[in-house]
């Protein structure tokens, strides 16, 4: 349960779905069904602000409650409620949760680019398939993220080329944001665990 703060490029991306992971919180009724939608999308606004209304109250115990958020909940909210925050064209967007990993499997379209590297700028640009996949792990009220593999339609991305996208789309709105080092888990969410199709947390 993390603000949601990475999207756009295959990085942003990843920093999304994690965002959208450890942004989660409170049970509110059976999780979605198969295909995204926008009450999928509103489940999940509510668990959020639930999760903010609960770090407001001075005597609740740290992890008194838990709540489980499934793969549709985060790509309802990706495709219903982010879609116009991602500087791109977001044609697919399928998250995959794993022991301990989060991936996103998405098709943007970038219908301009100008990183100040042409060879950047032209892998980039048009339309591309990116999967993003790394590990998310929180506990005892701090979180930290791993990131582990970047391809743009199939081919490997290499290091330099994440650096490029994450300096471009995420630093500018996200100026603290460190794939490096560890974070704070926010709303007095104390938990995450990932297994395969959900996630669990507790705050």
């Amino acid at each position: 349960m993390k603000k949601i703060g990475f999207i756009a490029a295959a990085v942003f991306f990843i920093g999304a779905i994690a965002g959208v992971v450890l942004t989660r919180g409170l049970n509110s009724g059976p999780v979605a069904a198969n295909d995204p939608s926008a009450k999928a999308a509103a489940m999940l606004q509510a668990k959020i602000d639930a999760i903010k209304n609960a770090e407001l109250m001075t005597d609740r115990k740290p992890a008194a409650d838990r709540v489980e958020v499934s793969e549709v909940e985060l790509e309802s909210y990706v495709l219903f409620l982010l879609r116009e925050k991602i500087p791109a064209q977001l044609d697919s967007f399928d998250v995959q949760l794993g022991p301990e990993t989060v991936a996103a499997d998405t098709q943007l379209t970038f219908n301009s680019t100008n990183t100040g590297n042409p060879i950047v700028d032209a892998v980039i640009g048009g339309t591309h398939n990116l999967f993003v996949k790394g590990r998310l792990v929180g506990n005892e009220g701090r979180g930290k993220f791993d990131l582990e593999e970047v391809r743009v339609d199939g081919i490997p991305v290499p290091n330099v080329l994440i650096k490029t996208l994450f300096d471009k789309y995420v630093k500018p709105k996200y100026p603290d944001a460190d794939l490096n080092q560890p974070f704070d888990l926010p709303w007095g969410i104390d938990a995450l665990s990932l297994v395969p199709a959900k996630a669990t947390i507790a705050y």
